[in-house]
């Protein structure tokens, strides 16, 4: 009789030892599987952040933008040696405030405003151009934290197509903080009809 007691007490601490291991096993599992999500998930939320930016760069001008660029209200008067500008803010840089702000960091959002969003919408809104976005690859940087490359496909007028090649860095706020475009294959010139 002790001797069976002592068996079930073996067998019943290695069965007890085994649903640990399990146990442990299954927690370690569901925690990888949910850090990996969250991995992805980040990676694909900056991804949305640059691809918005992206397929609103390579897009129509809206009537709102331009309206507001024809505004003698938004423009700013270069006088002689000085630049004297309006005190209040304009329409126009409410706009840029209310479209692109969110999107960047402070510094990068000067840079955009100033370096790449007159680049390719208003040329082609002035030369009669359509430009639209027919798809966006991304491929996250092996060497730098939150940096990816991005190929823009563009068609623009009567049938032609460019790609658009570039890198962004989106920090972990969800803002770019890197916005560079290496090579348009002469799509700014197409647009701005230097190759007319």
């Amino acid at each position: 009789m002790r001797m069976n007691n002592r068996r079930e007490g073996k067998t019943n601490g290695y069965r007890k030892r085994s649903l640990r291991f399990i146990l442990l096993g299954l927690v370690t599992a569901i925690l990888l599987f949910m850090g990996g999500y969250f991995l992805l998930n980040q990676d694909q939320n900056k991804q949305e952040v640059i691809e918005h930016i992206l397929n609103d760069q390579f897009s129509a001008a809206d009537a709102e933008l331009i309206r507001l660029l024809e505004s003698s209200e938004n423009a700013t008067i270069i006088g002689g040696s000085e630049l004297v500008a309006f005190q209040e803010e304009t329409e126009l840089e409410n706009y840029f405030e209310q479209k692109y702000r969110s999107y960047f960091t402070e510094d990068m959002y000067e840079k955009y405003i100033t370096t790449y969003f007159f680049t390719y919408r208003v040329p082609a809104y002035y030369s009669d151009i359509q430009l639209k976005v027919d798809d966006i690859s991304f491929k996250k940087s092996n060497d730098s934290d939150n940096l990816y490359h991005f190929t823009v496909y563009v068609s623009y007028g009567d049938k032609q197509k460019a790609e658009v090649t570039g890198r962004a860095r989106v920090n972990d706020n969800n803002k770019i903080s890197y916005f560079n475009i290496l090579q348009d294959n002469d799509l700014s010139k197409a647009i701005s009809g230097f190759n007319r």
